[in-house]
Order: C-alpha cells, then sequence, then structure tokens
C-alpha cells in the first residue's frame, strides 16, 4: 500500500509539474504598414530564441510563451498593446522597435513595473536614464557622427539634403541632430527635409526638393520602404549622387524593393554582418532555413533580446525585480558575444559602415 500511495504522490507531483503555467513574454512592435520589416524580423528572432530556451527545458522548469503585439507605429495602438500585455501578466516586453513608440509604451510600463527590452531603439533622449528601458544599441550620437565624419573626410561630401521622417520623430531627429552637428563643425552643409510617412507620400515631390539643394549626397533617415522609393526617384533624376542612410533603413526588404536604384548606397549601423561568431553563425543558419532570409540586425537584436530576458529570469532570486536582476546579474549572453548594462540599462555597439553591392550589403569599416 505505501507503494501505491508513494506511486501515487509521484505521479501528481509530476502532473502538476507539467501543468504549471507558462512564463510569458510579451513582443511589441510595429507588424504592418512601412516599418513591418524590422516587427517582423524582430518577432521571428525572438520566437527562435523561445523555442531554443523551451528546447532546453524551459525557465527554471517552466515552459515559455512570445504573446505578440503590433503597434502598427501608431500611439493609440502602442498605448493598447502595453496595457493589453500588462493585464496579460507578461514578466518583460521585448521592444518596442521604434523609439517613437518608446516614447507611449516606456511611461505605462514604468508605472505597472514592467521592464522593456528593446532590441533597436537609439534615440539619445533614452540613454542615461534611471527607467525600466534597457536598450541593446549605442545611441544615435555614434552611429550619425561615424557617418558624418566618412562623407566628409572619405568621400569629400560637403552638402547634404537629410529627408527624415516625422512619424518616427523621437529618432529621425536625434540622428539628424547628431549628424548636423558633427558634420557643421567639419565645415559641412546640412539641409534637413521632413516629412510624414504614409499612403499619401509624394517621394517624387520630397525628392524633387531635395535635389533643388544641389547637394553632394542624399540622406535617408526613414524605414527600408521608404528609403528604397526615395533611391528610385533620386536615380530617375540623378544617377550618380552619393545615397546615405541610417541603421532603420539597414533590412533585407531594402534591397528587395530597392533593386538596382540602391546599389552603392552607404549605411550605417550597429551591427556586423561579416562576423563569424559561432552564436550569429547558427542563428543566422535557422533562421534562413526557417524564413528563407537573413534576420538583419532587427532578427539578431530581438533574438538577444529575448535571451536577456529570459536569462535574467533564470537568474533572478527570490525578492529581486527583474530590473535589479538586468542590472546587477549580467553579462548576459548574445549571438555575437556577452552583453552587459550599465547602471542605467544601456549597452554599447560599435558603429559600422557598409554599402550595397550587387544586391548584398558589405562591410566597409
Amino acid at each position: 500500500m505505501r507503494q501505491i500511495v508513494a506511486g501515487l504522490l509521484a505521479l501528481l507531483v509530476v502532473a502538476g509539474c507539467g501543468q504549471r503555467e507558462p512564463l510569458r513574454i510579451g513582443f511589441l512592435a510595429g507588424l504592418s504598414g512601412s516599418v513591418a520589416d524590422l516587427g517582423e524580423a524582430g518577432r521571428n528572432g525572438a520566437q527562435i530564441a523561445i523555442e531554443e530556451i523551451n528546447r532546453a527545458g524551459g525557465v527554471n522548469g517552466r515552459q515559455v510563451e512570445l504573446i505578440v503585439r503590433n503597434d502598427a507605429q501608431s500611439s493609440e495602438r502602442a498605448i493598447a498593446a502595453t496595457n493589453e500585455l500588462i493585464s496579460l501578466r507578461v514578466e518583460g516586453i521585448v521592444g518596442p522597435m521604434t523609439s517613437a513608440m518608446a516614447e507611449v509604451a516606456l511611461p505605462i510600463a514604468q508605472q505597472a513595473g514592467i521592464v522593456l527590452v528593446s532590441p533597436t531603439v537609439t534615440a539619445r533622449k533614452f540613454f542615461g536614464q534611471e527607467d525600466h528601458l534597457f536598450l541593446l544599441m549605442s545611441s544615435t550620437r555614434e552611429e550619425a557622427r561615424l557617418s558624418a565624419e566618412f562623407h566628409f573626410k572619405e568621400n569629400g561630401v560637403r552638402r547634404v539634403t537629410a529627408i527624415h521622417d516625422q512619424r518616427n520623430l523621437a529618432y529621425t531627429e536625434s540622428w539628424l541632430r547628431e549628424f548636423t552637428s558633427a558634420f557643421q563643425d567639419l565645415g559641412g552643409e546640412v539641409f534637413p527635409i521632413a516629412y510624414e510617412s504614409g499612403q499619401e507620400v509624394s517621394f517624387g515631390s520630397v525628392v524633387q526638393i531635395a535635389l533643388s539643394k544641389q547637394p553632394d549626397a542624399v540622406l535617408m533617415i526613414t524605414s527600408a520602404v521608404d528609403a528604397a522609393r526615395f533611391a528610385q526617384k533620386v536615380r530617375e533624376r540623378n544617377p550618380r549622387i552619393l545615397l546615405i542612410a541610417s541603421q532603420w533603413a539597414a533590412t533585407e526588404r531594402l534591397v528587395e524593393l530597392g533593386g538596382e536604384s540602391v546599389e552603392g548606397m552607404v549605411l550605417h549601423n550597429y551591427f556586423d554582418r561579416a562576423s563569424t561568431a559561432p552564436g550569429l553563425v547558427k542563428l543566422r543558419d535557422l533562421y534562413v532555413q526557417r524564413f528563407l532570409r537573413e534576420p538583419g540586425f532587427s532578427g539578431v537584436a530581438a533574438y538577444d533580446a529575448t535571451i536577456i530576458l529570459l536569462t535574467a529570469l533564470a537568474r533572478r532570486p527570490n525578492g529581486e525585480t527583474l530590473r535589479e536582476t538586468l542590472l546587477t546579474r549580467g553579462p548576459f549572453p548574445g549571438a555575437e558575444g556577452e552583453i552587459a548594462f550599465d547602471r542605467f540599462g544601456d549597452s554599447r555597439r560599435v558603429p559600422h559602415v557598409m554599402v550595397v553591392r550587387d544586391g548584398q550589403f558589405v562591410m566597409l569599416r
């Protein structure tokens, strides 16, 4: 009888363990419109990370569930999506993917005590803040200043027209400000041209204004979709002018849509596509097999953000908040190497220069 009872108790324990509620992780990004490429790659990278952890037994024996919400690059949708994820009792949120959406999601998450680990937010205003936003990329300052110095010194550029999207103003304004400051200090001129992305954009009219300034280069601080469209219009009028873009445009969608128009475009980013780090090679192989395209910077960064969040949950002792764990129990694993946060929840990456050549992103520096 003792053996039977013991066996029943063991079965109950196993059954109880098997029925444990999964850990819920939120994912917040734009999955529609011109920013969908950024959000979709991020979602895919996060999903690969979740599946990898679950195959290894989950977090402290609990499986992990990814709950995805689309902010549609809309303040109203981002607010609703963030509140919904909090109501579903997520442990933390991977995202948002743009600085404009971080502006509206962070106050809500902050009040609820929920951590946001953003793969791709880089607007300068979010750095050096004691808040619940953890950042994987360096700020716009490093990237934009590298761009200004590279083109002034290496390409002899003196006049730049800068097309920037006001629907992601927190990012584009920050990038433009840093580029302009550095470029003017060197002796160059910058002519900003604002537009608002959407279905009603007249790409030809914006480009006409940009080229009327007689620039040496056209800078696009836009999504990949819009950068491809602007590039097509620029090439119709001036086939030889130098095209420049920020990291936001550096997704596979740029080449798919832009084709010959984006050949020779120089982009600046924090993702080393030439890296042979074993973790990154493995991730890229898995991603390409499953989604039939490269993960790009947003897919890799979202994978890293998800792994970091789950590792912190596994390391967190009783009585400690997830924010405290992220700040004090790093470094954390990433595809290219370990990632650590400073006391503000910021991390650092080295900016790179790359060019589109024969339909591929080729590293220059």
